[in-house]
């Protein structure tokens, strides 16, 4: 009788412990780590010097916190923005400028604006790009088709002689040195009004080249 007691505690203690284990599995499975991100406390418009009291600190699960998030302040105090960024918005890298380099975009074509084309890696740095270029901006909408007798591709637009006003690398910081220590990401163009609404439509619709002749090193 007594052992048949043991057993019996023995089964009992057994199931506890396992249920135990089981759920600190699943207690641990489900934990994710937070880390600390920084966030705009009011709307920030864009050409704003970035100041502590636009910012505030919150901490997010490590798996919300996007890889150009910022994640000390101290960081981006003195820096300018280069779009709006709304109340409540995590702050990204590439939207933010340093104060001297918006100094320099601000020198363009006064009846021109800026327009930014986010492009891959192998678009952007295919070509030896800097700022102040002429390119052709192709234009592929989606749904492509031959004409026949080969005679072209339906719906591709040639846009002309567009100014290349700033090469913008993944961290928001222009790029400047032709040895491409770091890599051009985002391409901003010097356009009219008729032409930026034109590529707004064409992000969304299709897909962007830039063809370009290289220039020469002397």
């Amino acid at each position: 009788m007594r052992k048949l007691r043991f057993i019996f505690l023995t089964i009992i203690i057994a199931f506890v412990l396992l249920a135990a284990e089981i759920i600190l599995i699943r207690s641990v499975s489900e934990y994710e780590p937070k880390l600390s991100v920084v966030f705009a406390r009011t709307k920030i418009p864009e050409g704003t010097l970035i100041k502590s009291g636009m910012l505030e600190e919150k901490k997010i699960s490590a798996g919300a916190v996007h890889k150009q998030s910022v994640r000390n302040p101290d960081e981006i105090i003195g820096k300018v923005t280069r779009v709006e960024i709304e109340e409540g918005e995590m702050i990204l890298n590439t939207k933010l400028i340093e104060s001297g380099e918006m100094e320099e975009l601000s020198s363009i074509d006064e009846k021109s604006r800026l327009f930014t084309v986010e492009f891959n890696p192998d678009q952007a740095n295919g070509w030896r790009l800097k700022a102040g270029q002429y390119v052709d901006i192709i234009y592929i909408p989606k749904g492509v088709y031959e004409l026949p007798g080969g005679t072209g591709m339906s719906g591709i637009k040639r846009i002309r002689n567009v100014k290349i006003a700033a090469i913008i690398d993944n961290n928001g910081n222009l790029v400047r040195d032709l040895n491409r220590t770091s890599l051009p990401r985002y391409i901003s163009f010097e356009v009219n009004d008729s032409l930026d609404e034109f590529l707004a439509y064409a992000k969304d619709n299709g897909r962007l080249e830039v063809s370009v002749i290289p220039f020469k090193d002397y």
